[in-house]
């Protein structure tokens, strides 16, 4: 399974699409940061855990639609050429799916991290040691875990029944980030970010979550584990019925 992982990681790693990926986010990310995190959100500092926030929410769009891509690199007609061979291998069917998955998360992870890491740099050389470095990373932590699952379980689940599905998953997960939405139903938390802290009535408040912005991530959160394992045994299900006719 190791080689597998590797092998699939390299893939990714290795392809244009990464880089050219990563190229776009790094764009729109450091357009981010210079027109709008350097002036603050909702009253609050440019280095506050809002602004940061809000910074990392309005660049997870584009995150979202390159692992839904990374997904799709996956299961398309190369992949399932490939993917015949495995079949016919003693690999219990499941976990070779889960570690197909863990190679595009991980692609994605950098991703994340080289951006998440521009933020923190921009801030730094702007702002020197005013910057709360272990709270904006609690804060990324809070914003990207919960769409990392549940794209990742959704697409992982969309690509098993038709690889063209992703495409329009794709487009969803950007459209989400240019909809206004309530905080408890946006998956990217970007409403969160710059609408709650005009709520709490002071000025640049510190960082806190309402009960209801916990559940909603929470339930994010389950629900792409609910993906992840239902994609894995309908996998199981379909190579025993396979093998069993």
């Amino acid at each position: 399974m190791n080689k597998i992982y590797q092998y699939e990681l390299r893939r990714i790693l290795r392809s244009k699409f990464f880089w050219g990926l990563l190229a776009v986010c790094l764009f729109f990310g450091w357009n981010i940061l210079q027109t709008s995190t350097i002036k603050g959100v909702a009253h609050t500092a440019p280095f506050s855990p809002w602004s940061f926030g809000a910074y990392m929410a309005r660049i997870l769009p584009l995150l979202g639609v390159a692992l839904l891509f990374f997904q799709w690199n996956q299961c398309n007609e190369k992949s399932r050429q490939f993917g015949r061979l495995t079949d016919a291998a003693p690999v219990e069917q499941g976990k070779y799916l889960l570690v197909k998955c863990a190679a595009a998360v991980t692609a994605w992870l950098l991703l994340a991290l080289i951006l998440t890491a521009l933020g923190l740099g921009f801030l730094a050389i702007m702002f020197g040691r005013n910057v709360p470095v272990g709270m904006l990373l609690l804060t990324a932590a809070i914003t990207l875990l919960p769409a990392l699952l549940f794209l990742a379980g959704m697409g992982l689940l969309a690509g098993r029944i038709h690889s063209g599905l992703l495409f329009g998953l794709m487009a969803l997960a950007l459209g989400a980030g240019f909809i206004p939405l309530s905080m408890n139903i946006d998956l990217y938390g970007y409403s969160f970010f710059t609408e709650y802290p005009l709520t709490m009535g002071l000025l640049d408040p510190e960082f806190s979550m309402p009960g209801g912005m916990i559940v909603s991530r929470v339930i994010f959160l389950l629900a792409g584990i609910g993906f992840l394992v239902f994609a894995v045994w309908r996998k199981k299900k379909l190579y025993l019925f396979k093998f069993s006719h």
